[in-house]
């Protein structure tokens, strides 16, 4: 263990960062990766996101960023016109590094120290980022390597057995004081936290779908500044016309509202002159990437203010609705699905024709355990260790007590707790009134009525009239056909109403007013067929879209043609509903 005090940094306490190790040390921001930038010996640092690079090459004149315009021949030319060589990359660029330096015929392995920073986004990146690992079997061949993280995650891939675990503590209280805030509308608790700050206001919120609705419906899109990566950017540019947002941060660019995406979490450093305040927001209805890792992303997030901040605060809601699982359940499921996987890997390697090797290996493709394994078959422990931190973390955001727990629970925060219990209902109706289309619109409308328990309680009762003065039409048809006939329509408004227009024709009311005017055996002639329906019609307020003919009896009753007197008719034979 080591021990920093106030104001040092790790250069002051350790003369370079030893191999085999993962040093853990606690506290963003003590200088891990500036220590390795300035110890004497050639480095490679494998940093998780560009922006850092871009960051820490405006600092380092001797350092070699290599992103996506960077080419082998670039990289050629700095090893070869260099005697200390710095390189920092993505995991993603390290094929281009190797490449290189092949070609100026340098033993990569023995040449470079190995640095992975930020080391715990190998496991919370890789299931939509599978590249991130990429460079972790070449990892294990140099001679000299090490991994560093301020907010590490346990490896369970027995390749780190032999590594030590350096941990760097503090003998002062680094804790960061943070508000913690549990709403139902995150939007009414971010207005209402506008209205009490005035000053810079940097979010972290990792959906650029969220950030757009809070900044319109907050109304401060001329005020607003969002950094995310170049799919995102371009998102809000096509779909959204905002084009205040940029994939790399400047100071410059900087207005009152700035909103970072998971892009800018880790690694990367805010140098301001001043200290804004800081909002992290979590919404697990909204989408399951914005559930923050109290351990790691809030850490991590609160670490990129150099110069420090005026105040941070959480802004959560929770979701009852999400199934716990502890660790040992997770891992007995994904046991259990490697066992399939073997067990069907047996069938197709003991296949004596094509055909059934052709079968088992589609359904090979298709199982469970595949999205553990690399694309070489062989197994992925960095994917296994992130489904389960993903099950841990959205266990969390199950209930507001777990929540107060794990912030009470961790090392780095001193929380405070409040609460803003705000109609759930408010934040249900913004969800249907933010949908981009009707049909999006009526498909939430309906999902939230048909989990409503029955009978309705008035507080129920109360919403149902709420969402009544939205889409009179959709609850209307909800209360008459249900959720699976206009699902199995498409939400079809045309469809829907021919079916309303044939369901409420054959509802209870009008088919018993119809039975008690029309009995079987009569005869009734077309005039009195037709103004006895239209008075059925008239005071139950049902307005057909066709004209109402004669021949409309034939709906109720099986009928045939007849006269009565000198006027055509039906005779009623028998009733059919």
């Amino acid at each position: 263990m080591i021990t920093i005090h106030k104001g040092q940094y790790l250069s002051d306490v350790m003369n370079e960062i030893p191999p085999d190790c993962i040093l853990s040390k606690k506290i963003p921001g003590c200088g891990a990766t500036t220590l390795e930038l300035n110890t004497e010996r050639n480095s490679i640092i494998i940093v998780p996101n560009v922006p850092v690079i871009k960051s820490k090459c405006g600092k380092y004149n001797q350092l070699l960023g290599v992103h996506e315009d960077v080419t082998a021949d670039k990289i050629c030319n700095y090893l070869t016109s260099n005697t200390r060589h710095k390189i920092m990359i993505t995991p993603e660029s390290f094929g281009k590094v190797k490449t290189a330096c092949a070609r100026c015929s340098i033993d990569i392995y023995n040449h470079f120290f190995l640095l992975m920073d930020e080391c715990h986004q190998l496991i919370k990146d890789v299931d939509y980022r599978m590249d991130i690992v990429l460079p972790m079997n070449d990892f294990f061949r140099f001679k000299g390597k090490a991994l560093v993280s301020a907010t590490p995650i346990g490896f369970s891939d027995p390749r780190f057995k032999e590594f030590e675990t350096i941990e760097v503590n503090a003998d002062y209280d680094y804790r960061q004081d943070i508000t913690i805030t549990h709403t139902y509308n995150i939007q009414k608790t971010i207005s209402d936290y506008l209205k009490a700050h005035d000053g810079t206001v940097c979010f972290f919120i990792n959906s650029v779908v969220e950030i757009y609705a809070i900044m319109k419906q907050l109304d401060i899109l001329e005020d607003s500044t969002v950094y995310c990566a170049p799919k995102s950017r371009l998102k809000l540019r096509n779909e959204y016309s905002f084009d205040n947002a940029y994939k790399d941060w400047s100071a410059d660019t900087m207005k009152k509202y700035n909103f970072f995406t998971g892009r800018f979490f880790t690694a990367f450093d805010l140098d301001l002159p001043y200290k804004p305040d800081l909002v992290m927001v979590t919404d697990p209805y909204i989408s399951e990437y914005t559930m923050l890792d109290i351990d790691t992303d809030c850490i991590q997030i609160c670490g990129r203010f150099r110069n420090g901040i005026k105040s941070a605060t959480h802004i959560y809601r929770v979701n009852p609705a999400i199934i716990i699982k502890d660790r040992g359940q997770v891992e007995w499921e994904i046991s259990a699905h490697e066992f399939a996987y073997q067990t069907v890997q047996t069938l197709y390697n003991s296949a004596d024709n094509k055909e059934s090797r052709f079968a088992f290996s589609a359904v090979l493709e298709t199982m469970p355990f595949r999205q553990f394994l690399y694309p070489d078959f062989t197994k992925n422990w960095f994917a296994i260790d992130n489904e389960i931190n993903e099950v841990l973390v959205r266990n969390r955001y199950q209930s507001v007590e777990s929540v107060t727990k794990w912030y009470d629970d961790c090392h780095f925060f001193n929380p405070t707790f409040s609460s803003c219990e705000y109609n759930p209902n408010d934040e249900k109706l913004r969800i249907i009134r933010s949908a981009r289309s009707v049909k999006e619109k009526r498909r939430i409308m309906i999902q939230q009525l048909s989990e409503m328990e029955v009978p309705y309680s008035e507080y129920a009762l109360d919403y149902i009239n709420d969402m009544r003065k939205i889409d009179p039409f959709i609850v209307e048809a909800f209360e008459t056909l249900g959720k699976e006939e206009i699902e199995e329509l498409n939400y079809s408004e045309k469809g829907i109403r021919e079916r309303l227009i044939l369901t409420q024709r054959k509802g209870n009311k009008v088919i018993r007013l119809i039975k008690n005017t029309f009995k079987t055996g009569n005869r009734y002639s077309n005039k009195k067929i037709i103004n006895e329906l239209t008075r059925i019609f008239g005071m139950l307020g049902i307005h057909p879209e066709e004209k109402i003919e004669p021949k409309l009896i034939n709906t109720y009753y099986q009928a045939v043609p007849c006269w009565v007197g000198k006027n055509r008719g039906y005779q009623l034979i028998s009733e059919l509903v």
